[in-house]
């Protein structure tokens, strides 16, 4: 599935050089979605910074000792195909932070059995990677709109599935960071899962959270229950299966009930999604 251009050409060459998706009120995003010429970025891993590890660590709250850095690891077997020869791998940080953050990439190999690779795909991914030179957030793509994906299978393809990741932001009482959505996948035109991502778990990450704020109820910001995402911790995949699938053109939605803004204050929503699968000799 190799095409002319990726993401990388946004990257060296400007946004305007990404192909156009519009919705139906015509707001356009840059390089979200497969095309005939074009790949999508591909995924390894969403994980999300901790609320100030070791340039907060001077805040003293009783019965934490702050570690110093945070550590994300996730298995990219899936991805083994694409993770050969000379590879660009990039990391991107939305934040806050005057001086940015320190990041120390690895990825560790292992030898296994003789299995064959699996074919990848890449169909869409809304993060908005080149948000310094405006690429835009993904803020109305579900409000009025499904996400539609039209994309091309070269061969048959068996045991195939969508690495699916998801995670809501809007950082507001009413925004959809802070209340639950439904996520629906459609291939073409029969859905193939419905599931709402939300992690109750955040509490637990507490350690790794120096700066976060503290409520008068006791709670704390990281503390708070999330649309498929934790501060200081990685936002893992959904399996979708999808069974065999024929070569030829196929459609794919997305929708998800985005909620309103509210003045200045809006949700989006960050998803990607990746084709795995076995080709059918």
């Amino acid at each position: 599935m190799e095409r002319e251009r990726s993401f990388f050409d946004g990257l060296l060459h400007g946004r305007d050089s990404l192909p156009l998706y519009h919705d139906e009120d015509g707001k356009q995003y840059e390089g979200m979605m497969v095309t005939d010429d074009y790949l999508p970025p591909l995924e390894l891993m969403r994980f999300y910074t901790s609320f100030g590890v070791r340039g907060y660590n001077h805040i003293e709250v009783a019965d934490y000792n702050w570690p110093d850095s945070v550590v994300f690891k996730q298995e990219v077997t899936d991805y083994a195909s694409r993770l050969k020869g000379e590879v660009w791998v990039g990391a991107w940080i939305g934040n806050y932070s005057h001086d940015g953050h320190n990041v120390t990439l690895n990825i560790k190999y292992y030898p296994q059995s003789a299995n064959k690779a699996k074919e990848v795909y890449p169909l869409f991914a809304t993060v908005n990677i080149m948000e310094m030179v405006g690429q835009a957030y993904p803020d109305n793509l579900f409000r009025n709109d499904s996400l539609s994906v039209n994309f091309k299978v070269d061969k048959d393809i068996k045991n195939a599935y969508i690495r699916y990741i998801s995670t809501g932001h809007g950082g507001w009482g009413g925004g959809d960071e802070f209340n639950p959505k439904l996520n629906e996948i459609f291939l073409d035109n029969n859905r193939i899962i419905a599931y709402t991502p939300w992690r109750e778990d955040c509490g637990s990450y507490r350690i790794l959270n120096p700066a976060s704020g503290n409520f008068a109820n006791g709670l704390s910001s990281s503390d708070l229950s999330r649309s498929g995402w934790c501060p200081g911790t990685v936002s893992y995949p959904v399996y979708v299966p999808v069974g065999d699938l024929k070569a030829g053109e196929h459609l794919l939605k997305v929708a998800i009930p985005v909620g309103d803004p509210s003045g200045n204050s809006f949700s989006y929503w960050c998803i990607s999604g990746v084709l795995v699968g076995d080709f059918i000799e």
